[in-house]
C-alpha cells in the first residue's frame, strides 16, 4: 500500500484506478484508492455516463427516428442531445450522491457531507454507460410512423400537439419500457454498492447506512420510469 501511495501520479493511466478499485479486497482499501487518485477518474466515469446518455437521447428522439437518424441537421441535433444528456447526468450525480451524503452526515456524529461520496459516485455512475448504450441499440428497433410528421405539416396541425403525440408514441413502446427497467436496475445496483461505502465513510451502523441510501435510491428507481 505504501509503495502504491508513493508512486508518482504522473505515471498512471485513466484505467489504473478502476483496476485497483475492482481489485481492492476491503472497503477501506477502496476508499484509499479513491482518495489517492482524486477527482479525475471519478469525472471520467461521469463523462462516460454523459456520453452514453447523450447518444441515447439522440437515438430515442421521435423526430430523429422519423427522419432516419442522419439528416441535414443531425450534427446539431446530436450536439443538443449530448448537452442535455450531460446536464441530466451531472444533475443526477449531484442530487443523488449529495442527498445520500447529507442524510448520512446527519446520522453521523463524526462526519458531515464527505466529498469522497461524490468521488465514489463518479465511479459508480459509469454503471449507466453500458445501460444507455444497450438502450440505444434497443431503441433502434423502434419504427415511428414516418407519415405522422408529413400529415401534420400538410394539414396545418399544431406542431406542439404532434410533438406530444410523437413523444408519447416512443415513450410507450415496449422497447422504452425495457430501457426503463434497465435504468431502474442501474439505480438498485448503485444503491446496493453504496451501502458499505456510506457505512465506512461516515462511520455509522448498517441501519443508518440503509436509511441514508434507500430513500434516495427508491426515488431514482421511480424517476427511471418517468424520465
Amino acid at each position: 500500500m505504501s509503495q502504491r501511495a508513493s508512486s508518482s501520479t504522473s505515471d498512471w493511466t485513466i484505467l489504473q484506478p478502476w483496476r485497483e478499485l475492482l481489485g481492492a479486497d476491503t472497503i477501506s482499501a477502496m476508499i484509499d484508492v479513491v482518495r489517492q487518485y482524486g477527482w479525475l477518474p471519478a469525472l471520467f466515469g461521469v463523462a462516460l455516463h454523459s456520453l452514453a446518455r447523450g447518444v441515447f437521447e439522440y437515438m430515442s428522439d421521435p423526430f430523429v427516428i422519423t427522419e432516419g437518424y442522419f439528416f441535414t441537421w443531425w450534427p446539431a441535433a446530436l450536439a443538443v442531445s449530448l448537452f442535455f444528456g450531460t446536464f441530466i447526468v451531472i444533475f443526477s450525480w449531484f442530487v443523488y450522491f449529495g442527498l445520500i451524503g447529507v442524510i448520512a452526515g446527519f446520522f453521523s456524529s463524526k462526519h458531515d457531507l464527505a466529498f469522497d461520496t461524490f468521488k465514489f459516485g463518479g465511479y459508480l455512475t459509469a454503471i449507466f454507460a453500458p445501460i444507455f448504450l444497450l438502450g440505444s441499440v434497443i431503441i433502434l428497433t423502434v419504427t415511428a410512423p414516418a407519415e405522422g410528421a408529413q400529415v401534420a405539416v400538410e394539414n396545418g396541425d399544431d406542431f406542439s400537439e404532434f410533438a406530444t403525440t410523437a413523444y408519447s408514441f416512443v415513450h410507450d413502446t415496449p422497447q422504452m419500457h425495457v430501457v426503463q427497467i434497465l435504468k431502474a436496475a442501474g439505480w438498485i445496483i448503485t444503491g446496493f454498492l453504496m451501502l458499505p461505502i456510506v457505512q465506512h465513510l461516515y462511520e455509522i451502523d448498517e441501519k443508518r447506512s440503509v436509511a441514508s441510501v434507500l430513500p434516495v435510491t427508491l426515488a431514482g428507481v421511480l424517476i427511471a420510469f418517468l424520465v
